[in-house]
Order: C-alpha cells, then sequence, then structure tokens
C-alpha cells in the first residue's frame, strides 16, 4: 500500500526556519505535515525562550504539529563517549596543528535525531526502510550553496524559501511583522563557529552557559582521542576559552554547510 509522503519541516529555530514554519503554517506556501526540532540540549537561553514563545503562538493560530526531540550533546562531550558508549564525534574545533577537524556533530545530533522521529512517525521497526519523505530546510536565496542533495535514503531534501525566491532580509521582516522580534540564530552555545561579541555576550549574560563552555573547551582536549594526540580548543586563538580576550570583533566564520545548524 502506497502512503502519501510526510512534509517534514526541519526546525532549527532560527531566522529562516521559524520564517518557514510560520509561512506554512499561515497559508502563505503549501502546508507542511509537521515539524520537528532536534533539541540538543545545549542552545542559548533565547533560543529556548523562542520555543516557548512558538508552542504558544501554535496552540492559538492553528499552527502545524511542533515534535520535539532531545539529543545531550553537552553531556555526551564532557563524559567522552556518545549515548551509545561510543567514542564522541568531532566538534569542528580548531586543532593545534593548524585548521579545524572534520565536524561529525551536525549528522550524528541533527540529521540522525530528525530522521529517527521521523521514521518513529511512520512507526518503523529497526532495519525497515524509510519510507518517501520530504525535509523541508530552512535555507534561502541569499545562502543557496547550503542546499544539498539529501544522502538519507528515500527522503527529498525541499528548499520552499529558494523556491519563493525569499532571502533572510525578507524572513525577518516577515517575522518582525508577526511580532517575531529578534529571532537569534540557532548553534548550540559552545559552537566554535561563533564570534567574540557572542561569546562575550554568553559570558556577560547568562553564566551557567558560560561553564558550559569552558567545560567543553577543556572535555575536547582532555577526554577526546583526537585531542591527547592534537590539542584542540573552541577559540581560533587556540587559547583556553577563559583565556581569550574576547572584546575584539573577528570576521564571521562560515556556518555549518549541513543546512541544520544556523537556521
Amino acid at each position: 500500500m502506497n502512503h502519501k509522503p510526510l512534509k517534514i519541516i526541519s526546525l532549527g529555530m532560527g531566522v529562516q526556519s521559524t520564517a518557514l514554519y510560520l509561512m506554512s503554517s499561515l497559508g502563505y506556501i503549501e502546508r507542511a505535515d509537521y515539524a520537528i526540532y532536534a533539541d540538543l540540549m545545549s542552545e542559548k537561553p533565547t533560543t529556548e525562550d523562542l520555543v516557548k514563545y512558538l508552542l504558544d503562538w501554535k496552540k492559538y493560530n492553528n499552527g502545524i504539529e511542533i515534535l520535539i526531540e532531545e539529543a545531550d550533546i553537552y553531556k555526551d562531550v564532557i563524559n567522552g563517549v556518545n549515548s551509545y558508549g561510543k567514542p564522541f564525534v568531532t566538534i569542528p574545533a580548531f586543532s593545534e596543528s593548524g585548521g579545524m577537524v572534520q565536524r561529525q556533530c551536525t549528522g550524528e545530533y541533527k540529521i540522525k535525531t530528525v530522521k529517527n522521529k521521523i521514521r518513529e512517525l511512520y512507526g518503523l521497526k529497526y532495519k525497515q526502510r524509510m519510507k518517501p519523505t520530504e525535509l523541508w530546510l530552512g535555507i534561502s536565496t541569499d545562502e543557496i550553496e547550503r542546499a544539498k542533495i539529501s544522502q538519507m535514503y528515500n527522503v527529498e531534501y525541499k528548499y520552499p524559501l529558494i523556491d519563493e525566491r525569499i532571502s533572510r532580509s525578507d524572513c525577518k521582516a516577515f517575522l518582525e511583522e508577526r511580532s517575531f522580534h529578534n529571532v537569534p540564530k540557532s548553534s548550540c552555545v559552545f559552537c566554535p563557529y561563533q564570534q567574540n561579541r557572542q561569546f562575550r555576550e554568553i559570558k556577560e549574560k547568562f553564566p551557567n552557559q558560560w561553564k558550559k563552555i569552558v567545560e567543553v573547551d577543556k572535555a575536547i582536549r582532555d577526554k577526546s582521542r583526537r585531542g591527547e594526540n592534537d590539542k584542540l580548543f573552541l577559540h581560533r586563538s587556540l587559547k583556553p576559552i577563559d583565556e581569550v580576550y574576547l572584546q575584539e570583533d573577528q570576521q564571521e566564520l562560515f556556518m555549518c554547510e549541513e543546512g541544520f545548524c544556523g537556521l
């Protein structure tokens, strides 16, 4: 028996994916069946506030159902292993030998978490094949280079914002008009792609989150196989994050190209 493919929004809680969710909920574009938010339990408090606000908005505006799936990346980094007891996958840290180490966190935590939730929606058991699915990603026209072809079996990536020729500034204006002010760029608090001003803001406003950053920075040197042989750092200066002078602004680093973070 053929089933109609589910249309799923990958909801990252950033500007573009939040705008995509609202546009689809309000009928400006085709309505999706579900939105899935992979909560890595290490987001900034501003993102956590947005999650609560959006869930409340959904109740009173016939919003698309939001499914939240948790994966504790912070705990796994600190313990040096993932939830299966295997060595922790790498985050894009800066290496003492030069450059950044290969990032696996997006695939292992964002993409896999969303995929597992989709399988749960279909009621699939272990080793059962994924059913045809459309996964909508909030990539806008000004980031078209991030649009990729899905590597997941039977999952097709769709880019409604690009199809409708919608830019990030269009998304921001759309959100502002609907009282979604200052929607933050989503990322883990300890993401190395952040600039000094972002780390500085966390340090000044959110001491508990800053503590997490310092702990993760230490853990990637002390508890990762790679970090033991080639020191890793969250900051491009190759210094422990709590020793870095954060007052100087920097050029923004290219954000995760997988299309699941920063949106």
